[in-house]
This record gives structure tokens, C-alpha cells and sequence, in this order.
């Protein structure tokens, strides 16, 4: 299956999904990117803009996963900013992120039923403006086929296993806020569940001939 992982940051989603796929990373961050392709030798990374690169291949792939920013999506948001009682500590005014909404919307009314597509993020602290199709542990996911819910171990085993070099070292790669970039990896086991499921869609369109 061809598949472009969009926001790919070191490839949590990915970490399962094994090397019989043809997967085309697209990581804005050159350094971020750098330890993906060390982690991933086989897939083609590209270093540059996600939805630039989406709007420009979409056609190309069978299976499309994006995972856009979620820092201002975050529950963290739904504190009174600038509170001195806030329990999270100081927390900035901004506006969110709509790249989350914009790569939805052009995935659901730009897919001629070709090729299988989800968008992760987190659980926003609004309501969302498109509601998620499915909810696993902290995240969403809005996709044009069906996640089943699964159970998952709480991510910061992730983070716990990364940080002890059992899985993998981020030294040297000029990385900055290296515990942020390991927490904001989907569950391993959740992004080889996800690709079961697509797997599945494309296998039933395709007459079992994929």
C-alpha cells in the first residue's frame, strides 16, 4: 500500500506498521526529520509544508494519516489565561490552529473514494467544529472508514521507553523540546490498529486484490 504520513514527527503512528508499505513521511522540522528517517531507513522523507505536499499528491496514495499541530487545541487552552490561581501555570491567548479543520474538510470533498484517509489530534477543549468519528484514550480521529475502539496502554510508557534508549536515542539530532516531541507521538499500538482498519477499507474496494 502507498501511504503519506503527513506531520510525521519521529513516527509514532508508524512505529508498527512494519516495511512491506511504501510510506512517504512530510516533516516541516529538518532535525525532527533527520531522526525519522534514521528511525524509518526505507521510507522517503520530505523535509517541507504538509499541505502544500497533500494538496500537490493526494491522488498518489492509498492510505493518508495527518496528525496537524495540536498545541492550541489542547485542554490546557480551557484555563483562564494569565490566572495567578491556574494550576497548569501561565497560558498564552492564541488562536487555534484551523490547518486541523482545513486538511479534514479537503480530505472528505476531495476523495473520490480512492483511497482511505484520518486525521488525529487531541481531544480539544472546545466542541469540536467537526465531530470526531472515533475517541482512543486522549486523542480523535476523524477518518472516511470505520475505527474500531481499542483499549491502549497510556502513552507515557511511550515516552518512559524512548527516554531509556530501549526503542530509540534522539541525541545528537539538535532537537529542541525533546520530551515534547516523544509525548506527541500517537500510541504505537493505536497507529497499527488504525492501519489494520484502512487496510481493510481498501482491500474490500479493491475486491480483496490488494
Amino acid at each position: 500500500m502507498k501511504i503519506l504520513n503527513l506531520y510525521a514527527g519521529i513516527g509514532g503512528n508508524r512505529k508498527l506498521w512494519g516495511d512491506e508499505h511504501e510510506i512517504t513521511a512530510v516533516e516541516f522540522d529538518p532535525a525532527i526529520a533527520k531522526a525519522y528517517q534514521t528511525r524509518f531507513p526505507n521510507d522517503e522523507v520530505v523535509v517541507g509544508d504538509a499541505k502544500q505536499y497533500l494538496l500537490d499528491h493526494y491522488k498518489e496514495f492509498d492510505f493518508i494519516w495527518a496528525s496537524p499541530p495540536c498545541q492550541t487545541h489542547t485542554a490546557i487552552r480551557q484555563c483562564k489565561v494569565d490566572c495567578v490561581d491556574n494550576p497548569r501555570g501561565k497560558v498564552d491567548a492564541v488562536f487555534i490552529d484551523m490547518s486541523l479543520y482545513q486538511i479534514i474538510l479537503f480530505l472528505t470533498h476531495n476523495n473520490p473514494n480512492s483511497f482511505s484517509w484520518v486525521v488525529e489530534n487531541v481531544m480539544p477543549y472546545y466542541e469540536p467544529l467537526i465531530k470526531p468519528s472515533t475517541k482512543i484514550d486522549r486523542h480523535s480521529y476523524w477518518s472516511n472508514f470505520n475505527i474500531s475502539v481499542i483499549a491502549v496502554v497510556k502513552d507515557t510508557i511511550i515516552e518512559k521507553t524512548v527516554m531509556a534508549d530501549c526503542d530509540f536515542n534522539l541525541t545528537g539530532y539538535g532537537i529542541k523540546r525533546t520530551q515534547q516531541v516523544i509525548r506527541n507521538q500517537v500510541n504505537y499500538e493505536t497507529g497499527k490498529h488504525i492501519l489494520d482498519c484502512a487496510m481493510g477499507t481498501v482491500q474490500h474496494k479493491q475486491g480483496g486484490l490488494f
